[in-house]
């Protein structure tokens, strides 16, 4: 007797415990959604006040004029965890994009960057954009370029660089992100022709590579980050 009264006791503390840790759990979980909203709406609301910002700047050259549209895309879009584009948001950022670089400034580059999460295969003659203001673009391609991947890609946690060193080559792989700011660096040796490389800290979208020899740009290209 004493024996199962001993047993029902352990079973309803067991049962009890039990309880107790499912609450807590739930309080943790409650917790946190409530702490990840907070998150979401502080970073929205932020992102609002600074596109109020950067609504209310005047504007006359057209580099100003492409960075103050394309800040307004993104801070209405990716700014705000958004993913999708409206047809306005897409039209302004093609034009933006299809500018000479030497005219438009570095704007035109950001543009490009997003418009590749609404078309990944887009190119842009920039010798040709460039010739219709009376400019001559010289682009440099290395015979070793086209030797230069990221694969898989897109990827999602992590990825592999293909890419050829000779002799004593030192070199770097550096990532940028739509805006152009470098988001991770990495130091390259000629010891090894496959280097892999985390991609969980990037967050979902297009990314800009460019992989040097220390003397030379020896590649470049795009790294698409899917979730």
């Amino acid at each position: 007797m004493n024996s199962m009264r001993g047993n029902l006791l352990l079973m309803a503390f067991l049962s009890a415990s039990v309880l107790n840790a499912n609450l807590n759990i739930r309080n943790l979980s409650e917790y946190n959604t409530a702490a990840m909203e907070l998150a979401r709406t502080s970073k929205i609301l932020s992102a609002e006040n600074v596109k109020t910002a950067n609504t209310a700047l005047s504007t006359s050259e057209l580099i100003e004029q492409n960075a103050k549209a394309v800040n307004e895309v993104y801070l209405a879009t990716i700014g705000k965890e958004v993913d999708t584009f409206t047809t306005g948001q897409s039209s302004t950022l093609f034009g933006s994009a299809n500018q000479c670089p030497m005219v438009g400034g570095n704007a035109v580059y950001r543009a490009r960057s997003l418009y590749a999460l609404i078309d990944d295969d887009m190119e842009y003659n920039d010798a040709s954009l460039c010739l219709q203001h009376g400019i001559i673009y010289k682009s440099r391609k290395p015979k070793t370029i086209t030797e230069v991947s990221i694969q898989p890609n897109p990827t999602n946690d992590a990825a592999t660089l293909l890419y050829p060193f000779y002799e004593d080559m030192q070199g770097t792989l550096i990532i940028y992100d739509a805006l152009g700011k470098q988001v991770q660096r990495h130091r390259l040796s000629k010891d090894v022709v496959r280097y892999e490389f985390s991609t969980a800290e990037l967050k979902q979208g297009a990314y800009h590579y460019a992989v040097s020899n220390g003397a030379d740009v020896i590649g470049t290209g795009k790294l698409m980050i899917l979730r």
